[in-house]
């Protein structure tokens, strides 16, 4: 009889199993579906500026695309895009579903990667997502390409030591080609990963950040004599008086001092997780992406939280990847708080996140309960 009852036990865990899988599957074949129509319907309702970057690597495509001797990011972008196949004259309508199908395959593989359970919220979430950033992912740009490296770092993380360390080299390799920002991105990600293996408490481990800002913004004045935050309002002064300057993110307190470059950072910083004000312009757009922002912010808190209490439930390779998720996304957005003129600008590099925030969404139980 106890034979029997194992035996029983075991088919229905492998029923329920497997019964995971199909929901699974069916999900990521719906969210497939739903960003491809979404970007269809984007490629018809949105003015040009959000496709701006995407109309000019699709022009480069007619040239003669040679990075070893014209080393551009912008060229180099086109020239990966040659290369799978892509050309200038092909249909609009079939430039978007390929791409959103290219940048959809890691984004898919992550989230199966991470498939523990399937909650309302998390997929709710998760499709509001896609629907969103599919604006960019419709389009031929530098996040479909960061959206393979981004899915790298997760494969490589969670494989044996010392080889998941190369993990660290992988930002490295996608600044050199196409967004040298992301050497900082690496550089504080590797900070945030060594100070959450640290059994400091929470204002030792602020003091050690701070000073690492402080640190990285006095180098960058003393290389440019100029405050680091400055880098977005360059960008912005350009924009004064058009329709794209209407979302600027702008300096609270004048440039005088590398304190008030590090307290613009923070300010940034804080208004990228919550981004308040973008409420001002009341458009369905900008309220959706403050939702949308308010949401993720909130659930990785909530992920957090709730993660320590299910450590026992996950191996060593699941641990490294969450911790590695949790780690880059805060150096992204920290990053993110340096240089980004505006908050179309934050989603559009938000969606590079895609295959990190999809692993954590399927994996872990997130709850308000459970976090008081």
């Amino acid at each position: 009889m106890k034979l029997e009852g194992v035996m029983t036990s075991t088919l229905k865990a492998r029923l329920f199993k497997r019964s995971q899988v199909f929901t699974l599957l069916a999900l990521i074949g719906l969210l497939g579906m739903l960003g491809t129509l979404a970007t269809l319907i984007w490629i018809r309702i949105l003015p040009e500026q959000y496709f701006y970057d995407g109309e000019l690597i699709r022009s480069l495509l007619k040239a003669e695309l040679n990075p070893a001797t014209a080393f551009d990011t912008f060229i180099n972008t086109a020239w990966v895009f040659a290369v799978l196949g892509f050309n200038a004259d092909t249909d609009p309508e079939i430039t978007a579903i390929s791409s959103f199908i290219l940048a959809f395959v890691p984004i898919a593989a992550c989230v199966f990667a991470g498939m523990r359970r399937i909650q309302l919220g998390s997929s709710l979430l998760f499709s509001a997502w896609i629907a969103v950033g599919s604006i960019y992912l419709g389009q031929l740009s530098k996040e479909i390409i960061a959206l393979w490296f981004v899915a790298l770092i997760l494969c490589v993380i969670g494989l044996k030591r010392p080889i998941a360390w190369l993990a660290f080299t992988i930002p490295l390799v996608y600044a050199i080609g196409f967004r040298p920002y992301w050497l900082l991105i690496a550089a504080f990600w590797f900070l945030f990963w060594w100070l959450s293996y640290r059994c400091w408490n929470f204002s030792l481990k602020a003091i050690f950040l701070y000073g690492s800002m402080f640190t990285t913004s006095a180098a960058y004045y003393s290389y440019r004599n100029e405050h680091i935050t400055e880098i977005r309002n360059r960008v912005n002064e350009l924009r004064i008086g058009s329709d794209v300057a209407q979302s600027i993110i702008v300096n609270y307190l004048p440039n005088s001092s590398i304190l008030h470059d590090v307290v613009n950072w923070n300010i940034s910083w804080f208004f990228i997780l919550f981004p308040i004000p973008v409420l001002q312009f009341l458009e369905p757009l900008q309220i959706l992406f403050f939702l949308l922002t308010v949401s993720t912010t909130i659930f990785v808190y909530l992920f957090v939280v709730n993660f320590r209490i299910e450590l026992t439930m996950s191996t060593p390779s699941q641990r490294r990847r969450i911790r590695a998720c949790v780690t880059f996304l805060m150096a992204f957005t920290l990053v993110q708080a340096i240089f980004e003129p505006d908050y179309g600008s934050v989603l559009k590099h938000m969606t590079n996140l895609l295959p990190m925030l999809g692993y954590m969404l399927f994996i872990g139980r997130w709850s308000i309960k459970n976090a008081s």
